[in-house]
């Protein structure tokens, strides 16, 4: 028996990428006719943010990058409303205002709003050329500085967007300058053993890489031509892209009562403190599974998983996320890389080979993170045996460290169903 119309539950989602998208399958799954709708502050339908690099790279076109094209929305009766981001969240009224000054009541709310990029201030960062790296947008006036461009192309900070933007721009063979603040690139997903692997591709591959630097002034007129470093370098650059990090979107939470810290604050069910008001995606800060405390986790799977459990929940099927866990598995100019959980801690042993690099972290007698460059083997079960914290013989784990990690059915027994082919979606 269908329920009557006034009976219907309304949910209201902001955002409209990773979490949206998989909080609003998850919903459907679980209520057939509950009113969905969605605010998106970008045109376009939902895409993967992860393969930007690669419609830079023009490896990808858009389509390609589609995770919920027109039919996403239309089979699964979700209305969607393009390029209107969402102004205010009221919870006492239970309604959401937009931009364009709708208002939107709900019974529900998931808010997932993502993150933006972190500015560089400093002189000239208005400059025609200097760039940011977000949404389709920005990769849209990236191309078009490429096609109308020849000279280098400058690329500030040394994570992971930097280093994908870096190899996107090395496939269209252009010249790459990184200047990078740290003392190794991919600093917050590496130590430096790893990242070590990459600095030497990128410099193989003719890429300028200026450590313990920062740009201290963008130049030119009419547009970007130069950049000064905090070393007095000066670089010729046509443009730049900026990657120096991201930082949540709560503007819109602010005078809520919504619990914020960096983010938004929940619990393991991705409830916040005010009933019937749930956030995931990049927004969110999580209890970490390791450190057991609140934490901001920008990356893809978490942000799936994250909206799929609020999903469940707001459609009134219990679910609980076991807690974040800081993970990335990425290939960068033909080098591949599994980083999980923690690199420090009161025992290490590590591997370093030409080609390969190994290390494991332990505290007592389980695993509480690992690196693996070049072959990445075993990198499904060593997931597990961090997230269930299984307590595990370090020395069989030393003996996989020099064979390749081929386990046998014991530790396949403790780390349970994530198999290695999983690792490849991680970013």
């Amino acid at each position: 028996m269908k329920p009557r119309k006034k009976d219907l539950i309304q949910y209201v989602i902001i955002g409209n990428s990773a979490a949206g998208i998989s909080a609003a399958a998850e919903i459907r799954r679980h209520d057939p006719a509950g009113r969905i709708t969605m605010i998106s502050d970008e045109p376009a339908f939902g895409y993967s943010r992860v393969l930007l690099p690669l419609y830079i790279a023009g490896k990808k076109s858009k389509k390609e990058m589609l995770i919920a094209p027109r039919t996403f929305y239309t089979s699964q009766k979700i209305r969607l409303l393009r390029g209107d981001g969402a102004e205010a969240v009221e919870p006492k009224d239970q309604c959401v205002r937009t931009m364009s000054g709708l208002r939107l009541p709900y019974d529900r709310l998931l808010i997932a709003t993502g993150s933006s990029p972190r500015k560089l201030e400093v002189e000239g960062n208005r400059l025609p050329g200097v760039h940011y790296l977000r949404k389709i947008t920005d990769a849209e006036a990236i191309r078009a500085d490429l096609a109308s461009s020849r000279g280098p192309v400058l690329i500030v900070g040394g994570g992971l967007v930097s280093l994908k933007s870096a190899e996107a721009l090395i496939a269209r063979r252009r010249k790459v300058h990184l200047v990078i603040s740290s003392d190794r690139v991919l600093s917050m997903m590496l130590d430096e053993g790893a990242s070590k692997f990459f600095l030497e591709s990128l410099r193989r591959n003719g890429a300028g890489v200026h450590l313990h630097s920062d740009v201290k002034a963008f130049q030119g007129n009419p547009r970007l031509q130069k950049a000064l470093l905090s070393d007095g370098t000066v670089l010729d650059c046509a443009l730049a892209i900026v990657g120096k990090g991201v930082y949540p979107n709560i503007d819109c939470l602010k005078g809520s009562g919504i619990s914020l810290d960096q983010g938004v604050m929940v619990d393991r069910h991705m409830a916040t403190n005010i009933p019937s008001v749930y956030a995931a995606g990049d927004v969110a800060e999580v209890i970490d599974l390791l450190a057991g405390k609140h934490a901001g986790n920008a990356i893809w799977p978490l942000s799936m998983e994250g909206g799929r459990i609020a999903g469940s929940n707001m459609a009134g099927t219990p679910a609980t996320l076991p807690g974040g866990l800081r993970m990335n598995a990425v290939e960068i100019l033909g080098t591949r890389i599994v980083s999980v959980g923690e690199w420090n801690g009161e025992r290490k042993i590590e591997s370093s080979r030409r080609s390969n690099y190994r290390k494991l972290v332990f505290s007592g007698n389980r695993l509480r993170g690992f690196i693996l460059a070049g072959d990445i083997r075993g990198a499904g079960i060593l997931t597990s045996l961090v997230k269930n914290q299984s307590e595990v013989d370090c020395r069989l784990l030393e003996q996989g460290l020099a064979g390749g990690f081929s386990f046998g059915p014991r530790l396949q027994a403790l780390g349970g169903h994530i198999q290695p082919r999983e690792m490849g979606s991680l970013q």
